[in-house]
């Protein structure tokens, strides 16, 4: 999982389990275009498939302390949380209210803060929790994180809840790693999520606009914008690719891509699409399909790339800024 909220929608997400609905802010962000904003008595949800170990990622920029839960839960039971008290230290807590371990390194308000915290769901003395703030090693709990029969995390949420005054909780940069696979199964370090947008059409030009007017101009929309503008097509692998905006960056490590968009099956027949992208002298990639409904509401998401398939070795700048993607209808 990779979280940035640059699309500006909370489309994928369980929203509101506590209070209100939480919202996209473009004015307070750590990178990129947008953030999470978090009020009192709100929450933002993530599940996943299940597993026994994970690591997370999070910046955090908060108005008041004491203000923010990370919980882990299986289905909904609470197995654990994160919690900042009102001293500005962390705190980690078993089950829904046992405290374990507390942190040395204080937060201030309105500051940037990037977390990580590494959970093992284990009887003691094979169960984890550990916490870095910045990279540093913060708190840390070794015993039983398995406060009942529940072995495996399925879901997460941030929940922002204080008795007294109006927090506002600001959260980007998210990222999860599970401990499967041999990759990405540690520690997520420092990382920044943004967005390159379509700037150009290409030649490949298979699905109908929705106006007389370039393609790229009806996709290129943060948020979408629904029915108001976009291409559509009614024949299985039909595409459009387009030309992406040049990333701007320098000096950096890019560890992965991944392509995300809005769409809707107009007739809610079950059809589905895919996202392609093209690196330059390469092949097509295409994600998966993705089942589309009768809304906008469904997050699709491609590939994620973690090296250039041209050759097989990371991404530079260079290779982004000649990339290219886009929409291909599917069965």
């Amino acid at each position: 999982m990779s979280e940035g909220f640059e699309m500006q929608d909370l489309y994928g997400y369980t929203l509101g389990v506590v209070g209100g609905n939480p919202s996209i802010t473009t004015s307070v962000k750590r990178s990129g275009s947008a953030a999470l904003n978090l009020t009192e008595t709100t929450s933002l949800g993530y599940s996943f498939t299940a597993v026994s170990e994970a690591y997370f990622r999070f910046a955090i920029y908060t108005s008041l302390l004491s203000a923010t839960d990370f919980i882990w839960r299986s289905s909904t039971t609470t197995l654990g949380k994160l919690r900042l008290n009102t001293t500005g230290l962390f705190e980690l807590l078993t089950g829904t209210s046992t405290s374990v371990a507390v942190g040395t390194l204080p937060l201030t308000t309105n500051t940037w803060y990037l977390i990580e915290l590494h959970i093992k769901i284990a009887d003691a003395p094979n169960g984890v929790l550990e916490i870095k703030i910045d990279g540093i090693d913060d708190a840390s709990f070794t015993g039983d994180t398995k406060p009942g029969a529940e072995t495996t995390i399925g879901n997460i949420y941030f929940l922002s809840n204080t008795a007294s005054g109006t927090p506002i909780v600001y959260i980007d940069d998210c990222g999860m790693n599970d401990t499967a696979g041999g990759v990405d199964d540690s520690w997520l370090g420092d990382g920044r999520i943004i967005i390159i947008k379509p700037n150009a059409d290409t030649a490949t030009l298979q699905l109908t606009p929705s106006a007389a007017v370039e393609h790229y101009t009806l996709v290129d929309e943060v948020p979408a914008d629904g029915d108001t503008t976009y291409v559509e097509g009614s024949v299985d692998d039909e595409e459009d690719i387009y030309d992406l905006t040049a990333c701007g960056l320098t000096d950096v490590i890019i560890t992965r891509i991944w392509t995300e968009a809005r769409a809707k099956d107009t007739a809610v027949s079950g059809k589905s699409v895919a996202l392609i992208t093209l690196a330059s002298g390469g092949a097509e990639v295409s994600g998966g399909d993705v089942v589309l409904g009768g809304t906008y509401t469904t997050k699709v998401l491609g590939t994620e790339q973690l090296v250039n398939p041209v050759d097989s070795a990371a991404w530079e700048v260079a290779d982004i800024d000649a990339l290219q993607g886009g929409p291909r209808t599917r069965p």
